[in-house]
């Protein structure tokens, strides 16, 4: 955080996991020394949340596991000049790493104008109208038949409650898993992060929401040249992670 909000790029790149276009997070601005004191007091000052524990393709890791093995992850929730971040991070070699690649999501969200046959979108789509509890629309976002009642039974969110979280469904940045990343999906099935997400050749893609503090995992199948999403029970995970 510090090196993020200080513009220093060398000691940001240090501290996270790879991720291309990462440099276009760090703005140009010098700051002075006081400044950067006055900073470096702030992010020390900030309160550190974790909101799951560490887990290994979806599989929680007991705490006398440590050092956690790598590619174990967890999350964070902090808030920072009035803005609540989620902070995602990921065991590697050489220790934690942040994981930046929902922040950059986020970033493109703002700045490009997505397509209603995005993979992203199909799959933002789908787990809108369960969490909306619109299960008549559920087919046209699905890669099968489906009966909608069955993806939004178990809603009974309250209106209040109801807005701020598809709110927070409209703006979940959504990734693509990274080749051979692993992500357990809400049926308990395994999927994995294929070498060329999203080529003309790929009949399978696997996605990654942040949804808050928590991932929400998408299997998408291209269904006569359209991109559909595996129909998952997404309230029910959602409800038991404690999200909603």
């Amino acid at each position: 955080m510090y090196a993020l909000y200080a513009n220093d790029a060398v000691e940001f790149q240090k501290r996270i996991v790879p991720e291309a276009g990462s440099a276009a997070m760090i703005g140009r601005q010098t700051f002075t020394q006081e400044q950067l004191e006055k900073l470096r007091k702030d992010i020390n000052g900030l309160a550190l949340r974790q909101t799951s524990p560490p887990s290994l393709d979806g599989i929680p890791v007991p705490s006398s596991s440590e050092p956690f093995p790598t590619g174990a992850k967890t999350i964070y929730l902090t808030q920072f000049r009035g803005v609540v971040m989620a902070v995602p991070v990921q065991r590697s070699e050489s220790g934690w790493k942040v994981d930046v690649r929902f922040w950059l999501a986020m970033r493109m969200q703002l700045e490009a104008r997505p397509q209603m046959t995005d993979p992203e979108v199909v799959a933002k789509g789908f787990l809108f109208h369960v969490l909306a509890k619109k299960p008549e629309a559920l087919n046209e976002f699905s890669a099968q038949s489906i009966n909608g009642e069955d993806y939004t039974s178990a809603n009974n969110l309250p209106p209040g409650d109801l807005d701020q979280i598809l709110s927070l469904c409209v703006e979940m940045p959504i990734v693509r898993a990274r080749p051979g990343e692993r992500v357990v999906l809400p049926s308990g099935e395994v999927a994995v992060g294929s070498d060329a997400p999203g080529s003309s050749n790929d009949e399978s893609l696997v996605l990654i929401g942040l949804m808050g503090s928590t991932e929400v995992p998408f299997l998408m199948r291209r269904v006569g040249g359209a991109w559909k999403v595996v129909p998952q029970k997404y309230f029910e995970m959602l409800r038991k992670d404690g999200s909603i």
